[in-house]
């Protein structure tokens, strides 16, 4: 049986946990990304191709029709054979538009990135054709834009620094702010908290720990970024607000500093980097102050020694009937989803 089949299941031991993999387009998937529109369905986007910047890897998207237990085959959503397509994020505009935008890269070297845009108006079914919405000096993505309690749009993004684009019209046009001292603080991602402020976790490229700052006046200024008590292996996290008010983080809780780390070749030399395993959730209710609570979500297990890319880059999205939504990469075969119900967490 291909277990990529997109059919969810209940997990053979858990109560509460469903689980699937996504059907594949290709022999590799990386980096999803959650969207729930307001018909109820859900969309998976994430890229898929022969490898990690090659010129065939594309964005492509799984849906999740509301009350159906079947991720749909994936469809193409881009096809530039000339670029590498890579970390789509997708947002619904309050007038019901569906945005995807994605990074472009020049293949192989994985430079001079672009920003890409696509619009649907059906729902995700039809697609505008791909457009170049920023080509400002290498901006990438890979969190979704943010509706601020002002009603102003942000876009966390990341050059050498990170920093936030914001749109005070509904995205015709934007303004940028960049981080002070994140140089190596990536994959932005911000929430707003209860006293009216913005908390932005990063990834850290040393391979140490998550890095956090805030923001007191929309976006426009931020402190610098700090280290947290939580490890980071150089992989992607992502943190949302649940319905209940808690805070709630998916990322790989392991770091070279504490020794997690595996050893490769390349170049004919013996490296070592951080490995992505195990994948953990983690819930605060002091609002990203403390993390006591962790769930693993997806441990090392005889697959993962036998390929040692790892589980990794996680989406997470809570749907409006509570339910939490967990998808991230496994083993770079493709992309595996969990359901938790809301008695688990």
């Amino acid at each position: 049986m291909n277990r990529f089949d997109g059919i969810i299941r209940n997990h053979s031991e858990l109560a509460n946990w469903k689980e699937a993999y996504l059907p594949n387009l290709y022999v590799s998937s990386h980096a999803a990304n959650f969207l729930e529109l307001n018909n109820g369905d859900l969309l998976c986007v994430f890229f898929s191709g022969s490898e990690e910047g090659a010129p065939d890897c594309n964005i492509v998207m799984s849906r999740l029709p509301a009350g159906s237990d079947t991720w749909t085959r994936p469809i193409d959503l881009s096809k530039d054979l000339t670029r590498s397509e890579q970390n789509p994020v997708l947002f619904q505009t309050p007038g019901g538009s569906i945005w995807l935008l994605h990074t472009s890269y020049d293949p192989g070297k994985e430079t001079e990135p672009r920003v890409i845009r696509r619009i649907s108006d059906d729902n995700g079914y039809t697609w505008s054709e791909p457009e170049i919405y920023f080509e400002d000096n290498s901006v990438e993505t890979r969190h979704p834009i943010l509706v601020l309690p002002n009603g102003d749009w942000l876009l966390p993004c990341n050059r050498l620094d990170s920093l936030v684009k914001i749109s005070s019209d509904q995205g015709q046009s934007w303004q940028e702010f960049v981080v002070p001292n994140s140089r190596k603080r990536i994959h932005m991602n911000v929430i707003p908290l209860r006293d009216g402020s913005l908390f932005a976790m990063y990834r850290s490229s040393e391979s140490d720990r998550i890095y956090f700052s805030r923001s007191s006046d929309y976006g426009r200024t931020w402190t610098e970024p700090v280290r947290s008590d939580l490890p980071n292996n150089h992989s992607s996290t992502q943190m949302i607000r649940l319905l209940d008010g808690r805070l709630a983080l998916v990322y790989n809780p392991v770091s070279m500093e504490n020794g997690d780390v595996r050893w490769y070749m390349k170049n004919g030399k013996r490296l070592q980097k951080a490995v992505r395993t195990p994948l953990a959730l983690a819930i605060s209710e002091e609002e990203g102050k403390t993390w006591p609570d962790k769930h693993i979500i997806q441990a090392a297990d005889d697959e993962y020694w036998e390929n040692e890319m790892g589980y990794s880059y996680p989406s997470i999205i809570q749907t409006r009937d509570e339910q939490l939504h967990i998808a991230y990469t496994y083993l770079r075969k493709g992309i595996k989803y969990v359901r938790l119900d809301k008695a688990f967490y």
